[in-house]
């Protein structure tokens, strides 16, 4: 494992174009030998939407993908993925992801079965269970898009492989692991457990503004990212569109483990300049704990309870699909009857995980501070 990160500029989604420059990211920060192997290939479909809206890893760059790996001579090269809410298939072929995948030689898994991996060297988790097509690859790939996140700030490629669990077992975490710090903390640990070889960033048009990771605006970056750290890749990606890592919860608790590096200053790029692909009007997710560290006692308590978002929800925007309800990890979003609207039916019990508000289709959940 190197600390090299991997940067091509790609200014649309030309298949060709997306391919030459994955390729050449492969020669930069080589990926390893996976000639014979199995390579599974985990893109991000947080719900079914189209490519445009900027909500899931881009069907061209999966295609892609899958294509540069089976010209490496993989065996096998299997992508999958399992929405918080959709059918795993269903899902992929909306987005058009699935077509790519075959297409260019791939295989499509749903993630419909789990099995369980352990993670000795876990802090707060010694367990995983992930979908049982993990077992079968000899190399897992992250293959993310770069997002503004409103729980964790930013997502990317270690966020990703949350998906590696199936289906709603994801809400379940977030109620176990409740406080940010240990969200975090979990999050590190799953990486741990995946082992992740390799990963590949779509950043060429990512995801800004408060409504990420769901219901964001699409931004355009112009580049892609490649790098067999993954931490590494993550801490570049964030950098250069404004964050400052550090502050990125889950990616400071991994930057502690010292598994993937001992310290930023190890990372370097290759290929494109890093300021070619910087961007400096994507609109970052901002941590509210730095500021209330800077405030005393009751303050604080005041200021703790004005800066922390809850869901709000319009009656006039709910399609009464229910999928709120169901992903709560609190179960305290309500839908009596058929012609009512969700709510949250216990403010205090919120966990201000925003599952609800990531996975609203139809952008009827607004998060608010009061």
């Amino acid at each position: 494992m190197t600390s090299t990160v991997a940067l091509q500029k790609c200014d649309e989604y030309d298949f060709d174009k997306v391919l030459t420059c994955i390729k050449k990211m492969l020669e930069l920060v080589p990926p390893p030998d996976v000639r014979g192997k199995t390579v599974l290939l985990k893109p991000n479909i947080l719900y079914p939407k189209a490519p445009e809206l900027a909500v899931c890893t881009h069907p061209v760059v999966v295609g892609a993908a899958v294509r540069a790996f089976v010209e490496l001579g993989a065996a096998r090269v299997i992508a999958g993925e399992s929405p918080a809410i959709a059918g795993s298939a269903t899902a992929a072929k909306a987005t058009g992801m699935y077509e790519q995948v075959i297409n260019n030689g791939g295989e499509w898994a749903d993630f419909k079965e789990h099995e369980s991996v352990p993670c000795p060297d876990g802090k707060v988790s010694k367990n995983f269970d992930f979908a049982k097509q993990f077992l079968e690859a000899d190399i897992v790939v992250s293959l993310s898009k770069l997002k503004s996140h409103q729980l964790m700030t930013y997502t990317g490629a270690m966020k990703n492989l949350f998906g590696l669990m199936i289906g709603l077992e994801k809400a379940g975490c977030h109620y176990k692991f409740s406080k940010k710090e240990d969200f975090a903390a979990f999050l590190t640990d799953l990486n741990v457990a995946a082992k992740a070889q390799y990963a590949i960033m779509d950043a060429i048009v990512g995801m800004d503004g408060p409504g990420g990771p769901g219901s964001g605006d699409p931004i355009k970056l112009g580049f892609l990212a490649a790098s067999d750290n993954i931490l590494a890749l993550d801490w570049k990606c964030s950098s250069l569109v404004g964050y400052n890592p550090h502050n990125i919860l889950n990616l400071e608790d991994a930057l502690g483990r010292g598994i993937w590096l001992k310290s930023p200053a190890e990372i370097t790029t290759s290929g494109a300049a890093e300021e070619d692909c910087r961007c400096t009007s994507f609109r970052i997710v901002r941590e509210s704990k730095a500021l209330q560290k800077q405030m005393p006692g009751i303050i604080n308590f005041l200021a703790t309870k004005i800066l922390t978002k809850t869901p709000h929800f319009n009656a006039r925007k709910c399609k009464k699909c229910r999928r709120c309800e169901q992903i709560c990890p609190a179960h305290i979003i309500k839908m009596e009857g058929a012609d009512s609207t969700a709510r949250l039916a216990d403010k205090v019990k919120c966990l201000h995980c925003f599952c609800c508000h990531e996975i609203c289709p139809a952008n009827a959940i607004t998060l608010r501070r009061f």
